[in-house]
């Protein structure tokens, strides 16, 4: 800091008041950075005791110093104070036309705290609260001399009449402690993987080595979580919804909708980038749709789209967000979908059996066959069947055997079950009834003729999903804080996809066999879908074998016994066009040939999977195809990184790289410490690091704030059935109730599950 008058004497002892004693006696030599403060200490005539703190004399301020400006003024009494042991304050300012004419700055223990007694007005008991507040008359003053704007030191009493701080207290000074940049990022980026500014701070303090390193508090990370959800809190809706109009302003595949109810309350959400577009138009045969909920503050339900992609491996098209689960919502929500994708719809959307998803799946798809999960249904079969039959394990095993066996046709399903219902009195059971009635839409049997009908069975996929979403997202998020985690799973889920495309294609797998069909397939085929057909080749190889051969119109029927199950398969085969057919329709419904099949192409000494068998949704290539929307919009991915994100990636790599290669040598890390701290200062003095306000620093990290004139209000809370504080049935209920201990009641003396408030034989005056 430089200085405009020449360098004062600097008094050692202030002139009032006189001391008079002295500890210690000797004068201690003053050094450069004092992380431990020393001070000399005075007895005054009144016996109060004063503290002088020990300074260098360039980083001492002197009454007559000149600062150019009276924020360089403020800066250099900060960096005085961190140096001494002691937290300072803005006071009191006086200002006329031309601005601040003087300004005063305190040490923060000066004044005194007015007990205001332990009860309030209201007679409720005060929280307890420690006071800093000593009395100090340690202060500074500076008056305007010119009308350059330069500030000279007018007054500045240096004792204080309170112990400076230790080296181990000096962290906790307010001047000590900064949320700087870095912290921010630190738990901004956190909170994005679901971690929370406790945990953060731990985090950081392990990155650092100490907590004296942090640089901050727990509190001070808290404070700033705090301050990110208090900038979002009343413009949560209309934030997301400009950032949504931004976001498509740039890319235009990204596409999303939003409706509002009477009172402009955001009741719907529909929203789906680029890449879910493109991938829906790949893998988007089959659907599985659920909800799920504690996702937001709002209660609201989130409703993903779920597909399965070349590796088998879950993938989202879009995502919903409603505030109620009815017929009309869900409408909504596959309209806006479909238009999303271009009024494509999917061959099958597998859902469990909520009735309003059914009325809604019924009013808005039509060439969509909808599908209920077995599994859901499968679970409410020992409530149907009473307490007898669901503790039969043969019952229930020749059930499954009957439902889950998806090579059987429909009739042999059709006589297990009319066998099951006579052999256990289940005919006239009205559950059983309906379920048969509705056998099409879960039976997997019925599904067998349909291309690729047999991918999905179940809505485990969202269950999946739902689970996977969970690790972001936790039920106090804003909804902008929502979309953040949302794009961190979206991430997660694709660099999971880029990882497998990699592997498929720059390794080679183990092969069993010396056939050429293994090896084609490996070249073909991702390496999840080539193991499930290298498990075909295996049986083909060493479980079945061609029991008869006849031509009918020079096409070959062969019988296929598979010597595992006891049971021969039927396979036609055109020498022709190698065109072939099998009677457990395996490819059909998975999309690869099975092993009847490769049996008999492996008999005719075919040497390459016919092309016709190779699905471009199980190759490697599957995601290379370029997709358009009805606009012309090129679907692709909306997730690269500009050239600022991708060097500051590099930045921090560099930095932490140069941390390991110094650590060992202490004056190599001393040496690169310098080294940032003059490149630090450079940037400073040139005026390029221009100093953000506090709103600006929010906007940095979740959007700028709302600025248009939307009328867009926050959802109103939910009250789902899956909400928090959800009405518990009977069955749950009592279930819950059987696992708590027994207690004895006072009033009956029975040991049950009640007491003497809620006792049973309580008699009421």
């Amino acid at each position: 800091m430089e200085s405009t008058t020449e360098p004062m004497e600097h008094r050692t002892v202030p002139t009032t008041p006189t001391p008079v004693s002295t500890v210690p006696t000797e004068q201690p030599t003053p050094i450069e950075y004092i992380r431990s403060p020393r001070a000399e200490t005075y007895l005054t005539q009144d016996g109060t005791r004063e503290w002088i703190p020990y300074c260098v004399e360039d980083k001492k301020p002197r009454e007559g110093m000149v600062f150019k400006t009276l924020e360089k003024a403020i800066e250099f009494y900060k960096e005085y104070a961190v140096i001494c042991g002691f937290d300072v304050r803005s006071a009191t300012v006086y200002k006329n036309s031309k601005g601040i004419i003087q300004k005063y700055y305190l040490c923060s223990r000066e004044g005194i705290l007015e007990s205001e007694g332990n009860y309030d007005e209201k007679g409720k008991r005060r929280r307890k609260r420690n006071s800093k507040r000593v009395g100090c008359k340690a202060r500074i003053i500076w008056n305007l001399i010119n009308e350059d704007g330069e500030y000279k030191v007018t007054k500045f009493f240096e004792p204080h009449n309170h112990c400076l701080a230790s080296p181990t207290s000096m962290p906790y000074l307010r001047s000590s402690r900064k949320m700087t940049m870095v912290h921010k990022n630190f738990v901004n980026n956190n909170t994005r993987m679901n971690i929370g500014p406790t945990k953060s701070f731990r985090l950081f303090k392990e990155n650092v080595g100490s907590y004296d390193n942090v640089g901050a508090t727990m509190k001070d990370f808290m404070n700033f979580h705090r301050d990110l959800k208090e900038h979002i809190k009343g413009d949560d809706a209309k934030m997301l919804i400009e950032n949504f109009i931004r976001k498509r302003d740039v890319f235009n595949g990204f596409y999303f909708d939003y409706a509002l109810d009477e009172h402009d309350h955001v009741s719907h959400l529909f929203w789906a980038d680029a890449t879910s577009r493109k991938n829906y138009s790949l893998f988007g045969e089959m659907i599985s749709f659920d909800c799920t909920y504690d996702s937001n503050t709002y209660s609201m339900v989130l409703a993903p789209f779920t597909g399965v992609d070349h590796h088998k491996s879950c993938i989202t098209f879009g995502v919903g967000l409603l505030s109620k689960e009815d017929a009309q919502s869900f409408e909504w929500l596959f309209r806006t979908f479909l238009n999303a994708m271009g009024n494509c719809e999917p061959r099958y959307l597998i859902t469990d059996q909520d009735p309003a998803m059914k009325v809604a799946i019924n009013e808005v798809f039509v060439n969509t066959r909808h599908r209920l999960c077995l599994w859901h249904i499968m679970k409410k079969v020992p409530e149907k069947v009473g307490p007898e039959l669901k503790q039969d394990e043969d019952f229930l095993k020749l059930l499954n055997e009957c439902v889950w066996d998806m090579e059987q046709e429909s009739e042999e399903f059709e006589a297990t079950w009319n066998s099951l219902m006579v052999q256990y009195n289940l005919v006239e059971n009205g559950w059983f009834q309906h379920m048969f009635s509705i056998r099409e839409h879960w039976i997997p049997c019925y599904f067998r003729d349909l291309r690729l009908g047999g991918i999905l069975r179940t809505t485990s996929r969202s269950e999946s999903e739902n689970s996977f979403f969970n690790n972001f997202t936790n039920p106090h998020v804003t909804l902008v804080e929502f979309y953040m985690r949302f794009e961190s799973a979206m991430d997660a889920q694709r660099h999971k996809q880029d990882k497998l495309n990699t592997e498929s294609i720059h390794s080679v797998p183990q092969f069993i066999t010396p056939l050429p069909l293994e090896k084609h397939a490996a070249e073909v085929y991702t390496r999840k879908m080539f193991y499930m057909f290298q498990d075909e080749v295996y049986k083909a190889c060493f479980r079945c074998g061609i029991s008869s051969i006849r031509m009918e119109e020079n096409i070959e029927i062969a019988q296929v016994m598979d010597h595992s199950r006891q049971k021969t398969s039927k396979v036609t085969f055109n020498s022709g066009n190698l065109m072939t057919s099998c009677s457990c329709k395996l490819f059909e419904r998975l999309g690869i040939l099975c092993k009847h099949a490769i049996c008999v192409l492996n008999a005719r000494q075919v040497t390459k999977i016919p092309e016709y068998y190779i699905l471009d949704r199980w190759t490697k290539e599957a995601t290379k195809r370029p997709i358009f929307d009805m606009h012309g919009n090129f679907l692709e991915e909306c997730r690269k990184m500009n050239t600022t994100t991708k060097m500051l990636g590099e930045v921090w790599s560099e930095i932490f790289n140069c941390v390991g290669l110094a650590e060992g040598n202490e004056e190599n890390l001393q040496q690169f410490l310098d080294n940032l701290r003059d490149f630090s200062k450079n940037l400073v003095e040139k005026g390029k690091c221009v100093p953000m306000t506090k709103t600006q620093e929010m906007e940095l990290f979740v959007g700028p704030s709302a600025s248009s004139n939307l009328n867009i209000q926050n959802p109103i809370p939910s009250k789902n059935k899956g909400k928090r504080h959800r009405i518990v049935g009977e069955k749950e209920a009592a279930i819950e109730q059987s696992q708590k201990p027994k207690r004895k009641c006072k009033a009956c003396g029975a040991y049950d599950y009640h007491d003497s408030r809620n006792c049973p034989n309580k008699t009421t005056t």
